[in-house]
């Protein structure tokens, strides 16, 4: 934050919950009020809730829960406050040899990616948006493809409990409560057809957001975990325990496979028992969702009754 950025907060902090006139910060600060709409615009930008009110000025009306910077370097995470894509950084260190687990969080995404090549909108302030580099050497790249379910499994199982909330899973890689999405999982893989170098699992949860944040075009059919409990959490403590619980069953994951995750997965998942079409680059197919197999596959059934097993794809 620059020194304007910060001199034009504290203003506001003196007047919290009063609108402060453009021509009082001008004033004060001796910068034109041009000057102090592109510093309101660049707060707003890292998630503070700044009012304009016609006729009366700018009012502060919630600040950023900020990561713990401090406290995520001593677990190792490394922060940064705005990247691209968390998974194209996660990449970078992969190949200069970051080790096993390693971290990488960011305040913003610029360019955050989803599955297919989607954008995927990450806010400063507002969610969680983090990578881990995941490099089960003993395992190939067909026994490692379950992963992302793996990783769904956990996330849903953990933010149900911790939170009261029924979050569902839609094949492949998507979070959801009533059919909002919350959540999204892109995992990447680079390695040869025996071998796996590393993996790069990306995460992006919506955390504080509220429902005027997201943009008329998603509004009905995204939401955040602030939404759904009413509340506000505490980023920085929500991202360390879901580390945790992402690492350890990893650990489960190369000992002992997909069959520790599978019922869970099962548990919360919304796509199977039901008809549907799974799309992929160059075909689609309908049929009824039967089941999972032990590998993590999607099991479908199509109308001449013949099966057939997805490991990818997408699912209208």
């Amino acid at each position: 934050m620059n020194n304007n950025s910060s001199k034009v907060i504290e203003i506001l902090r003196t007047k919290r919950g009063k609108a402060v006139s453009g021509e009082q910060i001008s004033s004060t600060l001796g910068i034109s009020r041009s000057a102090v709409w592109k510093q309101i615009k660049a707060l707003r930008e890292k998630g503070y809730r700044i009012s304009a009110r016609s006729r009366f000025g700018y009012c502060l009306e919630e600040e950023p829960d900020h990561l713990d910077q401090e406290t995520l370097a001593a677990l190792g995470i490394i922060y940064r406050d705005s990247v691209d894509s968390t998974n194209l950084v996660a990449r970078r260190l992969a190949e200069e040899g970051a080790p096993d687990f390693t971290t990488i969080i960011a305040e913003q995404q610029l360019s955050g990616k989803g599955r297919l090549g989607r954008s995927w909108l990450s806010p400063a302030g507002s969610g969680l948006w983090f990578s881990i580099i995941y490099r089960p050497a003993a395992l190939t790249p067909a026994a490692v493809s379950p992963v992302t379910l793996v990783t769904a499994a956990v996330l849903a199982d953990y933010l149900s409990r911790e939170f009261n909330l029924s979050i569902q899973i839609k094949w492949p890689n998507d979070l959801q409560v009533d059919s909002k999405k919350i959540a999204g999982i892109l995992t990447e893989i680079k390695g040869e057809p025996d071998r796996i170098d590393y993996l790069v699992i990306g995460i992006g949860l919506n955390v504080n957001q509220r429902a005027d944040d997201f943009s008329p075009e998603i509004a009905n059919i995204a939401t955040s975990l602030a939404i759904e409990t009413k509340m506000k959490i505490k980023r920085t403590d929500l991202l360390i325990n879901l580390r945790q619980e992402l690492l350890n069953a990893y650990s489960l994951f190369e000992k002992e496979g997909f069959t520790p995750f599978r019922q869970i997965w099962i548990d919360h998942n919304i796509t199977l028992d039901r008809q549907v079409k799974i799309n992929w680059p160059g075909g689609s197919m309908s049929g009824l969702a039967v089941g999972l197999s032990d590998e993590g596959l999607l099991i479908l059934k199509d109308a001449h009754d013949q099966i057939h097993q997805f490991s990818y794809g997408e699912v209208s």
